[in-house]
């Protein structure tokens, strides 16, 4: 049963999505709206946020108490390629932090439709290479929503350059298919609070641009994911994107790539953004932090328990 706290937040998040999405979808005015609707989350205890210029973009390293120096985070946050910024994911990123001990690297990347794809892709490959350059190894490469979905690409990205691989990577309600050919865009748009089908067309079109939607770098689902890292997906069953993750994570375990499907009942798109509020928000955010605790940096492909896997 859901808590009484995620059932409370998904009302008033309906609510907000009524007047922040439906009725005003012009960029800069729903940026706005995001970076002080972010105002709702708390940020945690215990974390040291240090802004600064990094390969280019603004960027924030958050750092936990006690951090272990062999893993890093680089994190790459949500809001359809269009909105959000590490200042919106400060709290979510922060915990995540925390919980996995680890030092975190957040980017604001190019936003469309004024810099439309490939560009954010172009600044977190960017990112990835300084941080490679400036000796950070064992990175775990991380992303809710859109960021996941760059995640993705970026991952793509280091395979294809002979980079040196990720240890992990998290996807959070990623986004891996903006052709919207998902049964669930239709079957869950009823129950989804926050993400509506006409939502996900307009701010698609706004990244792609003149681009192949199918193309593997802006919709990952149809990528080679061969000898991608081990990878922990977590999605809600109240999710438009729901069959974004269930297939991606199939086609993961086809490949051999360790991968680990978390799902949710009736959760809703990037519910651990509500860390600190809702229960729900609070266990998923616990599991990434053991799930990157229970990767040997040494022997990053056989440290999952292959019960868990999908």
């Amino acid at each position: 049963m859901q808590s009484i706290q995620i059932y409370t937040v998904k009302v008033f998040i309906n609510v907000v999505r009524n007047i922040l999405f439906v009725h005003k979808t012009e960029p800069n005015t729903v940026r706005v709206a995001f970076e002080r609707l972010s105002n709702i989350t708390k940020y945690p205890r215990f974390v040291k946020k240090e802004e600064l210029n990094y390969a280019g973009c603004e960027a924030a390293w958050f750092t936990p108490d006690g951090y272990i120096k062999s893993k890093t985070i680089l994190y790459l946050h949500g809001g359809g390629y269009v909105v959000g910024s590490y200042n919106t994911h400060r709290a979510l990123i922060a915990r995540i932090a925390r919980a996995a001990a680890c030092k975190a690297l957040a980017i604001n990347y190019r936003k469309a439709p004024e810099h439309h794809y490939p560009l954010a892709i172009e600044d977190a490959l960017n990112t990835y290479k300084q941080m490679i350059a400036d000796g950070y190894e064992n990175i775990f490469i991380m992303g809710d929503s859109a960021g996941g979905g760059l995640t993705l690409a970026l991952l793509q990205l280091i395979k294809k350059h002979q980079l040196p691989k990720a240890a992990g990577s998290v996807l959070l309600s990623p986004w891996t298919d903006l052709t919207m050919s998902g049964d669930s865009i239709r079957t869950k748009k009823d129950v989804d609070p926050l993400i509506t089908p006409q939502l996900i067309e307009i701010f698609a079109k706004r990244y792609f641009a003149e681009a192949d939607p199918k193309d593997p770098l802006i919709s990952p689902l149809f990528a080679d994911v061969s000898d991608f890292p081990p990878t922990l997906i977590q999605v809600g069953t109240n999710e438009v994107l729901l069959d974004d993750s269930t297939r991606l994570a199939k086609k993961m375990n086809d490949a051999g790539v360790p991968v680990q499907l978390e799902i949710y009942k009736n959760m809703m798109h990037v519910w651990q953004y509500l860390g600190g509020i809702v229960p729900e928000a609070n266990k998923a955010i616990d599991e990434i932090g053991a799930f990157v605790k229970s990767i040997s940096v040494s022997t990053t492909s056989d440290n999952l328990d292959r019960a868990n896997i999908y």
